[in-house]
């Protein structure tokens, strides 16, 4: 169960059969619990983010005990990646502080959803290393799928967008980017994603011309523009509403009595 060399004919990999059985049972699932979930209130997610907070704690606590116990180096287990700081926002996002609490709720917004979307889909942690049943890969798509929903609630629920809240936002990440930059330069690990490109051809390219290029721009990919699709995407997903709430006010003081 434990065992961590597989050959390419014993691990999953990503768009595989396996790979779409899990896609589809993921999002299924993430389906299911938002309809139950879709009479929450405000406190009801604040409890909920506490609960994922404890439970993906305990999980990334067995985790880095099982990784030390078995010689793996700090690369493998130390919590500086993007999914990863989801484990200081949601105590963050809890605070009673307003700008450590806007900080965490707008990257359990932000920064979790696309991370438990994005994991989905490409799973380098997980079916790109290890069989379907290794607990890696268990664990991997487990604490994505929590991730990703308490993300979602939080911007469905808890968190309405706000163009200010960017710099809480990018002081956030670049905070964390800034100790991963330079734990990748001493020890050539790829925290924060900034040291290598996992060989997908679109960042192959910028890493080619330049490792510095490729970390650069992932940073601002992930610190700035991330924030600003999400929040770009919800201004128009408003104007649109209040463009048809509009229409069918309209239509019905057409319809009215005193119109006629």
């Amino acid at each position: 169960m434990f065992y961590d060399r597989f050959d390419k004919n014993e691990i999953a990999g990503v768009f595989t059969p396996i790979h779409f059985i899990v896609l589809a049972l993921y999002f299924t699932l993430m389906a299911l619990a938002l309809f139950l979930s879709r009479k929450v209130d405000e406190a009801k997610v604040k409890k909920l983010t506490l609960a994922a907070a404890i439970l993906t704690c305990c999980m990334e606590i067995v985790k880095i005990a099982l990784r030390i116990a078995k010689g793996q180096s700090p690369g493998e287990w130390l919590p500086l990646y993007v999914s990863s700081l989801f484990l200081y926002a949601s105590w963050m996002s809890l605070a009673r502080n307003k700008v450590i609490g806007t900080t965490g709720t707008c990257f359990l917004a932000y920064g979790s959803t696309t991370a438990g979307i994005v994991y989905a889909f490409y799973p380098s942690t997980a079916l790109l290393r290890y069989p379907i049943w290794h607990p890696a890969s268990i664990h991997g798509l487990l604490y994505h799928w929590i991730i990703l929903y308490i993300g979602i609630l939080t911007l469905w629920k808890r968190y309405r967008p706000r163009a200010k809240d960017f710099w809480n936002f990018f002081l956030f990440m670049t905070a964390f980017t800034i100790p991963a930059f330079i734990c990748n330069e001493l020890f050539h690990y790829n925290f924060m994603f900034i040291g290598e490109p996992f060989g997908l051809a679109p960042l192959q390219f910028l890493y080619d011309v330049s490792p510095y290029f490729y970390a650069a721009t992932v940073y601002l990919a992930q610190s700035a523009a991330l924030f600003w699709v999400w929040y770009g995407g919800y201004k128009l997903v408003m104007k649109i509403a209040h463009k048809r709430r509009a229409v069918k006010e309209g239509e019905l003081s057409d319809e009215s009595p005193e119109s006629v």
